[in-house]
């Protein structure tokens, strides 16, 4: 038994709006552990801090490349997304390819 094409629409909106949420809370996730990357006096815990943000943005990319065409809040995230990655080399000289100009 199929269902019209909005009838699948209206069944997986929620399940559209829950990777939008999780990519959010990855891109939010990954800032909060660049804040405490910034304030500890242990090195090494600021490093790990910025493995997991880096862990968390690549996250938030994978999901976001599941996302259909026309998703709400797109815009806002790549936003967000675009302060992670900043943050990210001004910390740390992190870049796009992973890799630190420094």
């Amino acid at each position: 038994m199929e269902g019209s094409p909005r009838d699948v629409d209206v069944a997986v909106a929620p399940a559209r709006q829950v990777v939008v949420e999780f990519i959010f809370n990855e891109l939010d996730l990954g800032l909060a552990f660049l804040g405490v990357a910034e304030t500890t006096a242990d090195l090494e815990q600021a490093r790990r801090s910025v493995r997991q943000a880096i862990t968390a943005l690549r996250t938030a990319d994978r999901a976001f490349s599941t996302i259909q065409p026309g998703t709400t809040n797109v815009d806002a995230i790549r936003q967000l997304r675009e302060q992670l990655t900043q943050r990210l080399h001004e910390i740390s000289g992190w870049n796009e390819s992973g890799r630190r100009y420094c």
